[in-house]
């Protein structure tokens, strides 16, 4: 725990190529943590290695059939990273099923970026119902991408399905 721990807070940081060592360890010394497995895919993704955070989330949903629904958020995350826009739409979708209002603002990204605009507006209006106060500049606040550039494409995707973009 100690190790995912640290990924986590080297990831806030910034400290990116440290925080993915700190989750590689932690995934070595409790290989049968399957919350160690997605918490590395997460910092992995935001890390900017998105196929090898998919590799960790599968691996802790297999250790762990029974997963909280938040590791399809993780899982959605790293596939609409990579690009893999299909598997990141089914596995956002399967995370709102679980958590009602969870998982939307990858969606409607992730429909943005395959080209459906019509299921993009759709989720947002969605989204919007869920969580009415909720705005890009905010959500933009609490993400983290070691490339900047992501986060402006992910930004004007969202401004594209008609969400606010907040003062």
């Amino acid at each position: 725990m100690a190790f995912t721990t640290s990924s986590l807070v080297l990831l806030l940081e910034g400290r990116f190529d440290e925080a993915a060592a700190h989750a590689r360890k932690a995934v070595e010394l409790a290989p049968g943590s399957a919350d160690a497995a997605s918490f590395a895919s997460f910092v992995f993704a935001s890390a900017g290695l998105p196929e090898k955070a998919i590799v960790y989330s599968e691996r802790a949903m297999k250790l762990s059939p029974k997963y909280p629904g938040y590791y399809l958020g993780h899982l959605g995350h790293a596939y609409r990273l990579a690009g893999h826009f299909e598997n990141a739409i089914a596995a956002f979708k399967a995370y709102e099923a679980r958590n009602p209002g969870f998982g939307l603002v990858d969606l409607a990204i992730a429909y943005c970026q395959s080209g459906r605009p019509d299921l993009a507006e759709q989720t947002a209006t969605r989204l919007l119902s869920r969580h009415p106060d909720f705005t890009i500049r905010r959500w933009a606040s609490t993400q983290i991408r070691r490339d900047p550039t992501q986060l402006e494409v992910e930004e004007a995707a969202l401004r594209s399905s008609g969400l606010p973009p907040g003062d």
